[in-house]
């Protein structure tokens, strides 16, 4: 009996383990009953009918539970959601390689492996119990066991469970509803892609479709990393974030220029920032890199081509690009100013190799070598976690090759040891936020004039595990120019006078936009 009670426990610790991701330590069952009915079942069933295969089922299917549970536990932290087996194991790569870049190589290494070692050893375990269980010699043990087993799955079967905290089906219920995620975004999927073959409206077509309310004119969209609506409504990042837009709210209206503020959803939390890159681009909702790989390889035009249509050269600037990127050439931006084209000579900060301001330099210096208006594409990363180090705006007659970011060499280079360090980010995000919007900030002040449109807005709130509980997907939308005339039609639909975005109005969705652009400048608008 001994064994019994030993496999009993060890099979129960498992399963309600498994529900710590999606319901916590106070909200989980304390006995799996789908452990029991496995454990009575394997112990009445006869000896040589594949009772011992059934065993070594039964512990690889609970391994593979906990395998789900590890899941739902990294990508609730990172992503704010649960496992999707549909999507996530094409992330494996990305997120090693992320493991390695902040833990280096060797810690990578040893961590992934115990923890695989762990698991199967654990598992392995389970499963040789459950294999070698004995068979109850007495009638009476015999006749307890088929009550237990009998009750265990009415319990279960009526949906009895759900009225007695203390009981579940936690390993039923993680497998049975990552099945049914996967089935589900199965589904998602073949409805983009015939999406991707529609012809619904002008948007869909392979050809870009002209703006011509923004002919003439150049137009900016910059994307501030990790900038969502938490960095407003929460402690301590909003003190800093909100007095920071309060003053480049005075500044604007100091230098003449109009603003008004909105909030969009973004299709991610936490990362993959290319995903909402896309979704504004393309009109598309892309909330996976399956969506985002079979965006790339669809003829679908986006804002790039649109603009192009209208007359505009279109330029991206990207400080975190350092490698070879087919995506952009698929985009098709007539300029890419990545890493290396960038010429940044100054120290490389951290995790932020080329500080924001510096990036806006020099896409004012791009700008002047064209005579023809622009449509730049700017992805900001002075304000990407571990958010170390924090620096200050310069002189903008200083910046030059970006040897004046000197005073701040050295600092932020443990950003490896800084990632696990919450209350660490907890206390530079703000900060960080608001250097970022400061020279946004200035460079509007200094160079946004009636012929200008600039689009600033956050790409996907700061990872929940940073931010606390789970936030939503909301990030803060501004659009500023010296013709108020521009800024005029967004008051119309929605948006707010301000650097403030509304609160009582639903945010709109980042795909939206897109469509957005075309009504209020587009063919049809004039």
């Amino acid at each position: 009996m001994a064994r019994w009670w030993l496999t009993l426990l060890l099979v129960n610790l498992a399963l309600i383990a498994t529900a710590i991701p999606r319901l916590g330590i106070d909200a989980m069952p304390w006995l799996a009953l789908e452990g029991v009915v496995l454990i009575a079942m394997l112990s009445l069933w006869p000896r040589h009918h594949g009772r011992r295969w059934l065993g070594y089922l039964g512990g690889a299917l609970i391994t593979i539970a906990l395998l789900g549970a590890l899941g739902d536990t990294v990508t609730q932290e990172i992503r704010g959601r649960l496992f999707n087996p549909y999507l996530d194991p094409a992330q494996l790569p990305i997120f090693l390689a992320l493991l390695r870049d902040n833990l280096g190589l060797t810690l990578s290494l040893v961590l992934v492996t115990a923890t695989l070692i762990i698991l199967l050893a654990f598992g392995a375990g389970v499963a040789h119990l459950l294999a070698t269980l004995p068979r109850p010699r007495h009638a009476a043990a015999r006749t307890g066991l088929t009550g237990m087993l009998l009750l265990s799955a009415g319990l279960t079967l009526l949906g009895l469970t759900q009225h007695i905290p203390w009981l579940g089906t936690p390993g039923v219920s993680l497998l049975a509803g990552q099945t049914s995620r996967a089935y589900a975004t199965h589904a998602a999927v073949s409805d983009f892609e015939a999406r991707l073959t529609q012809r619904e409206s002008p948007l869909d077509a392979a050809q870009g479709q002209p703006l011509p309310g923004l002919a003439g004119r150049d137009v900016i969209l910059a994307f501030v990393e990790s900038y969502g609506m938490a960095a407003l409504e929460r402690a301590p990042f909003a003190g800093p974030v909100n007095a920071r837009l309060d003053a480049m709210a005075e500044a604007f209206a100091q230098a003449g220029l109009s603003v008004a503020s909105g909030r969009l959803m973004s299709p991610t939390l936490g990362g993959q920032s290319r995903l909402a890159h896309a979704s504004v681009l393309s009109g598309l909702w892309i909330d996976s890199t399956l969506r985002y790989d079979l965006f790339l390889d669809s003829p679908r035009a986006t804002l790039i081509d649109d603009f192009e249509q209208t007359g505009h050269t279109s330029v991206a600037m990207m400080p975190a690009i350092y490698r070879d990127w087919p995506a952009g050439q698929r985009l098709g931006y007539d300029e890419i100013h990545d890493d290396s084209r960038l010429d940044y000579r100054g120290p490389r900060l951290g995790w932020v190799t080329i500080p924001d301001q510096f990036v806006w330099h020099r896409l004012r210096q791009v700008r002047n070598t064209h005579h023809e208006p622009v449509f730049a594409e700017l992805a900001l990363i002075s304000s990407h976690a571990p958010w170390v180090p924090v620096i200050e705006p310069l002189p903008w007659d200083e910046l030059e090759d970006g040897k004046a970011f000197a005073r701040w060499e050295g600092d932020g280079r443990n950003f490896y040891e800084l990632w696990g360090d919450n209350a660490g980010m907890r206390q530079r995000y703000g900060p960080a936020l608001a250097y970022s919007l400061a020279v946004a900030g200035e460079y509007a002040t200094r160079f946004v004039e009636e012929d200008t449109l600039l689009i600033l807005m956050g790409d996907h709130q700061a990872a929940p595990g940073m931010l606390g509980f789970t936030p939503n997907k909301e990030v803060p939308i501004h659009v500023i120019s010296g013709d108020p005339a521009l800024i005029a039609p967004f008051l119309a639909h929605g948006f707010k006078r301000g650097m403030q975005p509304p609160r009582d109005t639903p945010a709109r969705a980042m795909d939206e936009l897109r469509g957005l652009l075309h009504r209020l400048y587009g063919v049809e608008a004039h």
